[in-house]
């Protein structure tokens, strides 16, 4: 295969850059998925807990258990995530995938990978931390406040673990970097993702939509073993959903990402 899905050889229109995302994602969609299905399981660790205890999955500070399995999750989610962009990159450039050299080179910069998320969300909450603490009456009108500035600085960070894993900066130079790409092409990179966000959410909503029908169907004409499969074929087919939802969503930032680095490139030589 060309070596011209990553890193791209020019700067790709806002169509060019949705079809190079389509090809990544239906090239490294089979061997990203066990990785991306494991990720999602992780990641809702803690929600499985308390719905096995006949809970609400909300988040309890004081339950020591539920707080290690979303912290553990969590990391589990964001490793395994890394290690599909490592993957989804040797794809789109043509090399081949040996076994889980990927996996284990994510394995190798867990502590950058660790700190850099940590840094990356410290940085966003520190817009939404005073509005936290404001009185409740005021507490919703001080979120909206800020919610417009937090995500901007989310979006102008996104790209921070890619420089990471890909550009193989250092975490304060990743931070950077990631600003830097982002300057300039912050309504470009929003966009892309509203459309990565928009596909995604459409699955969802076609997969709850089918699932709500099927559960009302056993709920009115069958018994409870029937309801029970319902509700197993349901969370299988979201556990899917989400699965490749995250595959596609990676492909994008890994697309997003070889653009953005080819455009400063360009601007610099130019």
């Amino acid at each position: 295969m060309p070596n011209a899905l990553y890193p791209p050889l020019k700067p790709r229109s806002f169509a060019e850059l949705l079809d190079a995302v389509l090809q990544i994602f239906r090239l490294s969609l089979l061997k990203c998925l066990p990785y991306a299905t494991l990720a999602i399981i992780a990641g809702q660790l803690w929600t499985l807990y308390y719905l096995s205890r006949g809970r609400l999955p909300v988040l309890d500070a004081n339950d020591p258990v539920g707080v290690t399995l979303y912290g553990a999750g969590t990391l589990i989610f964001v490793m395994l995530s890394m290690t599909i962009l490592l993957r989804q990159s040797a794809i789109a450039a043509g090399r081949p995938v040996a076994g889980s050299a990927d996996l284990v080179d994510t394995l190798k910069r867990a502590p950058a990978i660790v700190a850099l998320s940590l840094l990356a969300g410290m940085a966003v909450a520190v817009f939404m931390a005073p509005a936290l603490a404001l009185a409740p009456p005021y507490r919703t009108a001080g979120i909206i406040v800020m919610l417009a500035p937090a995500i901007y600085i989310g979006i102008a960070l996104s790209f921070a673990l890619p420089a990471l894993m890909l550009a193989r900066k250092g975490v304060l130079a990743s931070l950077a970097y990631s600003f830097r790409l982002v300057r300039g092409n912050w309504w470009r990179v929003a966009a892309l993702y509203g459309v990565g966000i928009g596909v995604i959410l459409t699955l969802w909503t076609l997969v709850a939509t089918i699932a709500a029908m099927a559960l009302d169907n056993n709920g009115t004409d069958a018994g409870a073993d029937d309801a029970a499969l319902a509700r197993a074929i349901t969370a299988a087919a979201a556990l899917a959903v989400f699965a490749v939802g995250l595959t596609f969503y990676s492909a994008l930032t890994l697309a997003l990402f070889g653009d953005l680095e080819v455009r400063r490139m360009t601007a610099r030589s130019g």
